[in-house]
């Protein structure tokens, strides 16, 4: 049954009507379930909902399980890395109320726009800015977060500066003990850049956990993997493979996914 529609999320924004952002074009656009969506260059970015506790990205599930699996800290602090509209902020911290978030975007206009739209908490429970995601981990001290979540892209990949070595050392660095890092990758057959990126994580964190459809990690279409590092005992992966059966699209857990 669709959900209904409501007129609380950014009415004044004409739908399907592209409007200028620092770093091209952006728009919104509304799906027959009540969801709006906002898509960065043509691409759907994130998406806007009245339920905080929903989530319409099935990586976002993903992310959230992973989050859930964890023996996180009461009180955490999350830097997110890819803010775009701030949608898995916004649902942590309904579900997390005592956690703190700090959301980046390369982008300068979406910080000012995403607080016009819709519901999202205040500072400092929710601090939103323009920062480029690499520099935004390397001016971290050293075990000053308890999680990173990386979720940005330049059209349908991830910035090869975000996927480089030298973004999960410094993302590794960051960590308080027990920490975790969660990175959203982009992979389609035959590309090389999901393999150079899980390598530079396990390289800087160890072990690390695969989540997504089937067939996206075994190579044979095009999706989007959750990556979880590190894959130590603070990370419950029989609670995470337990999730993955009862997902409404096929979906597994693995340690040995090499992008």
């Amino acid at each position: 049954m669709a959900r209904q529609r409501t007129d609380r999320i950014a009415p004044e924004v004409p739908r399907g009507v592209e409007f200028p952002i620092a770093t091209g074009v952006a728009e919104l656009r509304d799906e027959p379930d009540g969801t709006t969506f906002l898509w960065v260059n043509g691409v759907p970015s994130s998406p806007l909902e009245a339920d905080p506790e929903h989530l319409a990205f099935e990586y976002m599930r993903h992310l959230s399980a992973a989050v859930t699996a964890w023996s996180r800290p009461d009180r955490m602090l999350a830097l997110h890395v890819g803010a775009a509209a701030c949608a898995f902020p916004r649902h942590l911290a309904h579900r997390l109320p005592d956690s703190g978030h700090i959301a980046v975007d390369v982008d300068s206009t979406l910080p000012e726009l995403v607080r016009q739209w819709w519901d999202l908490p205040r500072a400092p429970r929710l601090r939103i800015r323009a920062q480029d995601g690499l520099e935004a981990v390397a001016s971290r001290r050293d075990a000053s977060l308890d999680l990173v979540v990386r979720d940005a892209f330049a059209g349908d990949e991830t910035p090869a500066a975000l996927a480089s070595p030298e973004w999960w050392a410094h993302a590794a660095r960051t960590l308080r003990p027990g920490g975790l890092v969660l990175a959203n990758v982009g992979t389609r057959p035959g590309a090389r850049g999901a393999a150079d990126d899980v390598a530079a994580a396990r390289a800087a964190l160890g072990d690390v956990l695969a989540i997504g459809e089937h067939a996206v990690l075994k190579g044979r279409r095009r999706g989007n993997v959750v990556v979880a590092g590190p894959a130590d005992d603070r990370l419950d992966a029989d609670a995470l493979r337990r999730y993955a059966a009862s997902a409404p699209l096929p979906t597994g857990v693995r340690s040995d996914w090499a992008g």
